[in-house]
């Protein structure tokens, strides 16, 4: 920071400044250009980052002498200063353990950000908070009536703690509040009305479970969550057409009807319990996220996604049959969770395809034609243990990831030359034949079980990073890694003499495993 200061007084002002139209501009070049001046201004700079943040308490307070510096204060139990007495910079201010009465004489007008401690309760008179006040967080045990003309017209985001559940009246929330946020307990009906025009986030905690009437909803809203307890249907015309993120968590599992989401909403998550059809019609044109849950485990439909989807998230049980036609030609990314496990027939996969990931159980042989020469990236799950067929991967793949239990020979021209990336998991232990790799590849990862010699000529010339797993220890010939590689890495057991011209010149990050103890010097092992 010393080093950023430091340059900031050696920087020379345009001299254009000196003859500027404007006074300001003039202004800074005549106190810029003044030794003195641009030195007490760097002094106080150091001043203020070391003193903006302070955690002091009445006595500590009293005794402190840089107080005009302090801009974020963390203020420690009872009693607290009058108004007047606080920093004059001071935006930001913490309560750690007050639980005193505020008054009208308590708060100062400079503060931004008001945190109450955990264990405040008390009532807040109308003409406490000040004008200047933008957030404002309550604490776990708040739960207090709070009346209208309480917060100031000048709150952006506020925050209710674990304990608060009452009622709130229309007009107690300012035109100016953005982001509305309820604890835990909180579970009182909010009339129409009482959430302003402002309002752009609004997250509903865990035991929200009231229905939300039509007009409730501020056109503003742009981002809403629903808790873990909320099960209501959600009507037409309930949910305004400003809605972009719409969020159902752990216990919701009602049927949506068209016409129900709005025509502007973008991202689309269902969480635990969600498991009812999705009627053709229902998704709007403007979704481009969606997000199933664990329990889902319906049949989509053709024609049931929207042409606008990106991307598309299958939970824990989903283990339908995904039919030709299903899903749209927008599409590119699709994740399977752990239950899929069924045949994906050729036609299947858009063409606008670029990343798809099978969970665990998936383990069904994947036919030429199925992947679309637009996918980039391909994840298999845990299970998947089957051959790949030359003219299986597409030419636009760039990264492959096998995972767990696959342990089968790759052909020679089965992976693509696009391919820059190759990962073997835990228990691949099959010979890779020279032909096999193609020259894309950057990075190549074998997993624990990996224990095969590697001939010379089976890591192509444009490798850079090679890690084997915890089982490898084979002798590595010279003239076996190729000149570009710079990273190696062995692993736990690796323990064999690296003879001289085995590691390439390029090679900058060499790693060995526990138990490799021979004597290496000069590139030359002894």
């Amino acid at each position: 920071m010393n080093k950023l200061l430091s340059s900031l007084i050696n920087f020379r002002v345009n001299e254009e400044l000196k003859n500027s139209y404007n006074i300001s501009d003039r202004l800074l070049y005549i106190v810029w250009n003044n030794i003195f001046l641009r030195n007490e201004i760097h002094k106080h700079i150091l001043k203020f980052i070391k003193h903006s943040v302070q955690f002091l308490d009445i006595s500590g307070f009293s005794k402190f002498k840089n107080k005009s510096y302090i801009t974020t204060l963390n203020w420690r139990s009872d009693p607290l200063p009058d108004k007047d007495e606080y920093p004059p910079f001071l935006t930001i201010l913490y309560l750690h353990g007050s639980s005193e009465m505020l008054t009208l004489t308590t708060l100062p007008n400079t503060i931004t950000t008001l945190a109450f401690d955990y264990s405040f309760n008390q009532v807040i008179p109308p003409g406490t908070l000040p004008n200047s006040l933008t957030t404002l967080t309550f604490g776990h045990r708040f739960n207090q009536v709070i009346p209208p003309g309480t917060l100031p017209n000048s709150l952006t985001t506020l925050t209710f703690g674990e304990y608060f559940n009452r009622a709130i009246l229309p007009g107690t929330l300012p035109n100016s509040l953005t982001t509305l946020t309820f604890g835990h307990r909180f579970d009182q009906v909010i009339p129409p009305g009482t959430l302003p025009n402002s309002l752009t986030t609004l997250t509903f905690g865990h035991d929200f479970n009231q229905v939300v009437l039509p007009n409730t909803l501020p056109n503003s809203l742009t981002t809403l969550t629903f808790g873990h307890y909320f099960n209501q249907v959600v009507s037409p015309g309930t949910l305004p057409n400003s809605l972009t993120a719409l969020k159902f968590c752990t216990n919701f599992n009602q049927v949506i009807l068209p016409g129900t989401l709005p025509n502007r909403l973008t991202t689309l998550t269902f969480d635990f319990k969600f498991n009812k059809v999705v009627s053709p019609g229902t998704l709007p044109n403007s979704l481009t996220t969606l997000t199933f849950g664990y329990y889902f485990n319906q049949v989509v439909l053709p024609n049931t996604l929207p042409n606008s989807l990106t991307t598309l998230t299958f939970g824990f049980k989903f283990n339908k049959v995904v039919s030709p036609g299903t899903l749209p030609n927008s599409l590119t990314t699709l994740t399977f969770d752990s239950k899929f496990n069924q045949v994906v027939s050729p036609g299947t996969l858009p063409n606008s395809l670029t990343t798809l990931k099978f969970g665990r159980n998936f383990n069904q042989l994947v036919l030429p034609d199925t992947l679309p020469n637009s996918l980039t990236t391909l994840k298999f799950g845990t299970n998947f243990n089957q051959v790949i067929l030359p003219g299986t991967l597409p030419n636009s793949l760039t990264t492959l990831t096998f995972g767990h239990y696959f342990n089968q020979v790759v052909l020679p021209n089965t992976l693509p030359n696009s391919l820059t990336t190759l990962t073997f998991d835990f228990k691949f232990n099959q010979v890779v034949s020279p032909g096999t790799l193609p020259n894309s590849l950057t990075t190549l990862t074998f997993g624990h079980d990996f224990n095969q010699v590697v001939l010379p000529d089976t890591l192509p010339n444009s490798l850079t990073t090679l890690k084997f797993g915890t089982n490898f220890n084979q002798v590595i010939l010279p003239g076996t890694l190729p000149n570009s590689l710079t990273t190696l890495t062995f692993g736990h057991d690796f323990n064999q003499v690296v003879l001289p011209g085995t590691l390439p010149n390029r090679l900058t990050t060499l790693t060995f495993g526990h138990r490799f103890d021979q004597y290496y010097i000069n590139n030359t092992t002894f």
